[in-house]
């Protein structure tokens, strides 16, 4: 074996190879041949020798102890209720954005105590500004206003005591229009028994 070093400071066996494989570039200096040598111990701690014939390693990366932002599993539902509809923006600052109904009341509002969190609209309550509330036994969504100052509006509407609700009505929430969807109603609905 004939070790050089390439410009770049990789070592290789010139027998086997005319040019740096790692780079491509030439020889910059000999490389001593005194055996035991300081620069030859660094050599051979990137090289196995395996039945004569020199065989690169590849350093291995050092394990990250750090957290991966990726989860590695699927995270099971911190609830168990079933969807019992959507609520779906259709206008405003969260436009496109989706919100499940569960079963009994779901609170609107802007702080992460809320069902349905509406904290990226200046406009809606701190608190909770309106419920929808699904009804398992008659089957019907009804809002109500919230705990907050506020006002919501059902189909231009000011809420303010019990409005059931019906497929494709329009919530306004501070400056967020919602569209809402049902999935329980006269047609369908959970067994109640089974959460």
């Amino acid at each position: 074996m004939n070790l050089k070093k390439c410009e770049n400071g990789h070592y290789y066996d010139s027998d086997k190879y005319t040019e740096c494989p790692r780079c491509g570039s030439r020889e910059a200096s000999p490389l001593k041949k005194e055996s035991g040598s300081a620069l030859q111990k660094e050599v051979l701690q990137g090289i196995t020798l395996e039945q004569g014939e020199p065989e690169r390693t590849v350093p291995q990366p050092e394990a990250s102890w750090e957290a991966d932002p990726r989860p590695n599993k699927i995270e099971e539902p911190t609830s168990k209720k079933k969807i019992t509809g959507w609520l779906v923006c259709i206008k405003g600052e969260l436009e496109g954005m989706v919100y499940e109904l569960k079963s009994g009341r779901n609170t609107i509002g802007g702080t992460q105590a809320q069902d349905i969190v509406l904290a990226e609209d200046d406009q809606v309550a701190r608190g909770c500004q309106m419920v929808v509330t699904y009804d398992p036994e008659t089957r019907s969504f009804v809002a109500n206003a919230g705990t907050s100052r506020e006002l919501s509006y059902l189909n231009g509407q000011v809420v303010l005591f019990n409005q059931e609700m019906h497929n494709r009505d329009i919530l306004q929430v501070g400056g967020e229009t919602l569209l809402f969807i049902p999935l329980c109603g006269e047609d369908f609905a959970w067994d109640e028994t089974e959460e």
